[in-house]
């Protein structure tokens, strides 16, 4: 998880103030050199969410909307 902390750290200091043109071109460039890089991964059938997966995403997803929500309500 330290690499995501680094990322958003990243974000948060360095790029989340840029005007959104800036933004978005940094955003085509990391997908541009997503798309020309050759795949490292490869899907197994135990990265296949279940119907259980899905359900507790589902779940997660609306609870976390239902908390976001509120805040803005008060």
């Amino acid at each position: 998880m330290q690499t995501i902390d680094v990322a958003q750290k990243l974000y948060e200091t360095r790029i989340k103030d840029w005007p959104i043109i800036e933004r978005l071109r940094l955003v085509k460039l990391v997908l541009d050199d997503l798309m020309t890089a050759p795949p490292t991964w490869i899907v197994e059938e135990n990265d296949i969410w279940s119907d259980d997966d899905l359900a507790d995403l589902s779940r997660a997803a609306l609870v976390y909307a239902e908390e976001s929500s509120s805040k803005l309500v008060k």
